[in-house]
């Protein structure tokens, strides 16, 4: 692909959020082979997951392309029907929103609408959730999942590896996260670290840990030490944060969500079956409760870990062709 299009968008939702985090985000726009701002196009969604750039041009190992590059050689190739591709900047200062709207964190769920109803004011897209897919990996994945879940925006989620069943997920990091703020001296000492580093695995681990109890808390102000799961320092476990956490699991908000997920185009679920977070269990039980709530959905394990697997984004993101159709000309119908 070319060189994106960038521009900044001032947030109603993000301003004054509970962290202070900048209000003014960057969305970085991939254009389509072909797009002349006259024929309309439809529109992927990519959000990235947690402590990622919100970007899609920069290459994620020394071996093959970036993400922008690989899905605009698909696009160009006919293997994944031509879209633009746009990245919102959902960060905070925890490294990552889950993409929802939370009282310790700020409105990131209606950040992600407002950014979705800006690229229809500037660009020449498809207009409603028919030509909108949204897609993410890890905890990219989790909010694509919950804005299918949750906003009628989009006609097509596909979430690669994402954050669910989080007894799976989240549980068997807890203890190594706990070893890591103890060895920093405290979750505040650990949280110095975001500007010292080093920002090694253990690290990136504990801060996602310390991250997702601030994107489920449900006061503003909540201390990070005050979201965790147990208490960082003694070990008890709090049953009561536990619980505000599973409130928030894809697993369990399926019930009250599946005639939306029923209703998309396409619902796309990815995993590898030795990843390393765990996630392929969680996965795997939101697989069989999709399968016992009759909501149709494709799902894939692949022989891949939770890195390096950017080759199958492409393959997925093919099955928007049954989706979004084809004309003559290789533009997709409305």
């Amino acid at each position: 692909m070319s060189e994106p299009v960038v521009f900044d968008h001032d947030s109603a939702c993000l301003r004054g959020n509970p962290l202070g985090d900048p209000h003014r985000r960057r969305v970085e726009v991939h254009l389509p082979p072909g797009y002349d701002g006259v024929r309309r196009y439809p529109v992927v969604y990519w959000l990235p997951g947690f402590g990622a750039r919100p970007s899609l041009t920069h290459r994620p190992l020394a071996f093959g392309g970036s993400v922008a590059d690989r899905l605009g050689r698909a696009m160009a190739e006919g293997r994944v029907p031509p879209a633009l591709l746009v990245v919102p900047d959902c960060t905070t200062a925890y490294g990552g929103s889950q993409y929802i709207d939370s009282a310790a964190c700020g409105r990131y769920a209606g950040h992600l609408a407002e950014v979705v109803a800006e690229v229809d004011r500037r660009f020449a897209s498809l207009p409603g959730p028919a030509g909108r897919a949204v897609a993410g990996k890890s905890s990219g994945g989790y909010g694509a999942l919950v804005a299918g879940m949750t906003t009628g925006l989009f006609s097509a989620v596909l979430a690669f590896s994402p954050d669910a069943g989080f007894e799976h997920c989240y549980l068997p990091l807890l203890p190594a996260a706990l070893d890591t703020v103890r060895a920093a001296g405290g979750v505040e000492a650990l949280l110095a670290r975001r500007d010292t580093g080093p920002h090694d695995v253990p690290f990136m681990v504990a801060m996602s840990i310390v991250a997702m109890g601030m994107c489920y808390a449900d006061t503003p102000g909540t201390a990070p030490a005050d979201a965790l799961p147990c208490d960082p320092v003694t070990g008890l476990f709090r049953d009561e944060v536990w619980q505000r956490w599973l409130r928030h699991d894809p697993v369990r908000m399926l019930p009250a969500h599946a005639g939306r997920l029923a209703a998309l185009g396409l619902l796309h679920l990815s995993v590898g079956e030795r990843d390393d977070y765990g996630m392929h269990w969680g996965v795997r039980a939101l697989h069989a409760a999709l399968d016992a709530h009759g909501v149709a959905h494709a799902y894939r394990e692949h022989e891949g870990g939770h890195h390096g697997i950017e080759h199958v984004f492409t393959e997925a993101l093919a099955q928007l062709w049954r989706v979004w159709g084809e004309t003559e000309t290789g533009a997709c119908a409305a």
